[in-house]
């Protein structure tokens, strides 16, 4: 007896979701990242097919920004980008930080396109005003010819102490692992068709970025001598083989760092760009970075100068990661500010890598992976394990 048409579709229907849910999601998302990776087409089932591997089962990872209330249309269409290009397949939560009572000037219009864009993923979160204004114990007087001399206004200077110190301590982000930091100003010019965490797990990596400048110093005139500082006062802390070179010019200077004697000669002032940044927990979380934050804290430089968390972040980063606990993007098509961006030949990237901005952009990445290699040579009473 021949079979009718519509058992044989419901027979190869049975079959096929069968196949989805004995096939492993990881691997598909490995493969579509390896295929894009080396610039290979990839095949339509298999892009359907990591689209619906995650199903929001990933990693225990978070997406979150600092959003003050004049940006929140700047942020809607930052989250929107977001979405559109992978989070609406990674179905990653997101955290929006606001600062004490600025969440009240928030609409409720402007929460719910909020919702509306994440699908109802968004929580808010305040910034206690503790971890946001400058400490009593700080001297005012210095702080306003800080203003004067230096610039850049209390604000500013206040979220570079924030993503220092205290994000990673905020109860909004306890319950994850990975922690993805985006600003308001981004936006992203290609589909990301694989996890961007699972990227830097696969790795067996702690730390993700898209670029590497140097800083300027003259904002930040004395962080480089404190950290020198830091490290000679807490060597017994330090990792035998952390990535010291990134950070100071050759031996002679990781060697003048390492006894407390290093300055902005010895500083090479490389710095990862991190208003992207993805980073497990244990990076801030230990220690090390905390007893090196509550140092600079002491020293009062977030406000007697402007000392900014994307150095901070870099000297920590390598005074205690390996180089190859690292992960370096360049497939996304990341833009932050309207500034120069790396646009990949993909055709997944709706940008033009030969006009204005993206023929602008230059990146100094070999900096942390080409950087000469030292072993501090003391024998630690304690090596904080990050891995």
């Amino acid at each position: 007896m021949p079979i009718s048409r519509p058992r044989l579709y419901l027979f190869f229907g049975l079959f096929i979701f069968a196949l989805l849910l004995l096939y492993p999601a990881g691997k598909v998302v490995k493969q579509t990242y390896s295929a894009y990776s080396s610039n290979q087409e990839l095949p339509d089932h298999q892009l359907q097919s990591s689209s619906t591997a995650s199903g929001g089962k990933g990693p225990n990872g978070v997406i979150f920004m600092l959003m003050p209330p004049s940006r929140v249309h700047q942020a809607q269409l930052a989250l929107l980008s977001t979405e559109n290009r992978f989070n609406r397949r990674l179905q990653y939560p997101y955290v929006i930080f606001t600062v004490g009572e600025e969440i009240d000037k928030i609409t409720e219009e402007d929460k719910a396109k909020i919702h509306w864009i994440t699908e109802g993923r968004a929580t808010f979160a305040t910034v206690p005003l503790e971890s946001w204004n400058v400490p009593d114990s700080y001297d005012k007087a210095k702080v306003e010819e800080s203003l004067h001399n230096i610039g850049f206004s209390m604000g500013y200077r206040s979220m570079c102490r924030f993503y220092s110190g205290f994000f990673w301590r905020h109860p909004a982000l306890a319950q994850y692992d990975w922690l993805w930091r985006l600003d308001t100003d981004i936006e992203f010019h290609c589909d990301v068709p694989y996890d961007p965490i699972q990227k830097v797990i696969d790795a067996n990596a702690l730390y993700g970025f898209v670029q590497i400048n140097p800083d300027v110093d003259f904002v930040q005139p004395s962080l480089s001598g404190n950290v020198s500082q830091f490290l000679a006062a807490n060597a017994h802390m330090l990792p035998h083989n952390a990535n010291h070179g990134f950070v100071w010019n050759g031996k002679e200077g990781i060697e003048k760092a390492l006894k407390g004697g290093a300055g902005n000669d010895e500083w090479t002032r490389m710095t990862m760009y991190n208003n992207f940044e993805i980073s497990h927990k244990s990076v801030w979380e230990n220690d090390l970075y905390k007893k090196f934050f509550d140092y600079l804290e002491q020293e009062g430089g977030f406000f007697y100068e402007r000392w900014s968390d994307a150095p901070i972040h870099a000297f920590a980063v390598a005074m205690s990661l390996r180089k190859d606990q690292v992960v370096q993007f360049t497939d996304l098509g990341y833009q932050h500010q309207g500034w120069a961006y790396e646009c990949p030949r993909l055709d997944r990237c709706t940008c033009n890598r030969d006009a204005v901005p993206a023929r602008g952009f230059y990146d100094n990445a070999h900096a942390w992976f080409d950087a000469p290699s030292y072993n501090v040579k003391r024998t630690p009473k304690y090596v904080q394990d990050l891995n």
